[in-house]
């Protein structure tokens, strides 16, 4: 017997997140390019000199990912931080927003 993920869930719960999972899976594109990527990008890994970046620290995230990846992880660090502050910044960041990737990617660490 799992302790957690899918084998801990109450068959009715079970049941909601299938179709919560089918709902969110079925809005997806279906292919993301491929991009070189830091895979951490956070304040804790820019570095900032006289207001402007100088660097990226902490590259052992870093490798071919889909193109979401920066958007979902950055936002994904940002859930126990104040969203009134930091934390609503980090969507006008990217040139393209990946909604339905991030809330894809919470679903699955809920469950896990």
């Amino acid at each position: 017997m799992a302790v957690g993920g899918l084998d801990a869930l109450p068959p009715k719960r079970l049941e909601e997140e299938t179709i919560n999972w089918h709902q969110i899976t079925s809005q997806l594109e279906a292919e993301h390019p491929i991009v070189f990527s830091h895979g951490d990008i956070a304040a804790r890994n820019i570095m900032v000199r006289d207001g402007h970046i100088v660097a990226l620290l902490d590259w052992e995230f870093s490798g071919w990912l889909p193109e979401y990846w920066e958007y979902v992880f950055a936002l994904h660090g940002m859930d126990t931080i104040d969203w009134k502050s930091l934390g609503s910044q980090v969507p006008s960041l990217f040139e393209t927003r990946y909604d339905l990737e991030y809330i894809l990617m919470d679903f699955i660490t809920r469950i896990s």
